[in-house]
């Protein structure tokens, strides 16, 4: 099982053991702002589990992870340091049932909350530092989206900075088109560019395979490639 897959059933395991402990403090009628607070950060919790796994989700995240893990830092901070005191003022009681939420609120703290702080910690810091952090599941250093043209669409090309000066496109003939030279350093930076096939006729005429490569000068091969199929 992948880390993506193992990741899911980690997230979908801590929705349902959070939504246990949310309907608990709804019975004990704690009040909807409570448990309110608790849903927002079981929430950004696993938004920080699924992002750290998922390059995509890590950009639609993007800057709202810092005033989420914030909050998420207050909020359990709280709650954990009010429950250690609650437990010890009903040591008294001797509730088995209190006992036994204790346990469980100390489990899920160090099982279930530490994690995906931590996650949300390695977020903020690629914010700070690009790239610093080996993430698992890294985004190839080429992606052309979308993988099928229509007439009249525009492919846009997400890559990896730094990376190579030169593009190239290779056409279903096996005709090449070096769209940007070797040596533009102004290419090399970009992260992001689109192409649109209404302005280069000469190039995506015909229908099949078309294989884009961004390289650098003296590379025997392409340091990345994707493909995609016009049609």
């Amino acid at each position: 099982m992948g880390i993506w897959n193992s990741t899911l059933v980690y997230v979908g395991a801590r929705t349902l053991l959070a939504g246990a402990m949310i309907a608990l403090l709804l019975r004990r009628r704690v009040g909807a702002a409570y448990a309110g607070g608790q849903i927002v950060s079981d929430l950004s919790c696993g938004a920080f589990l699924l992002a750290y796994v998922n390059p995509d989700i890590r950009d639609d995240v993007g800057w709202l992870v810092v005033p989420l893990i914030l909050f998420v830092l207050y909020w359990e901070a709280t709650r954990f340091l009010e429950n250690r005191r609650a437990s010890a003022e009903r040591e008294a009681d001797d509730s088995w049932f209190d006992n036994l939420l204790s346990i469980y609120g100390s489990i899920w703290a160090f099982a279930f909350v530490m994690p995906a702080v931590l996650a949300g910690g390695f977020l903020v810091f690629d914010l700070l530092a690009p790239r610093q952090w080996p993430f698992p599941n890294p985004r190839p250093g080429l992606v052309c989206a979308p993988r099928r043209l229509h007439p009249g669409a525009e492919l846009t090309l997400r890559m990896s900075v730094p990376h190579g000066t030169q593009l190239t496109v290779f056409t279903p003939e096996g005709r090449s088109v070096v769209l940007i030279p070797y040596g533009t350093k102004a290419f090399r930076d970009v992260e992001t560019f689109t192409l649109a096939m209404d302005t280069l006729p000469h190039v995506f005429s015909d229908s099949g395979v078309y294989t884009l490569t961004v390289s650098s000068e003296g590379e025997l091969t392409a340091s990345e490639m994707c493909r995609v199929r016009r049609l």
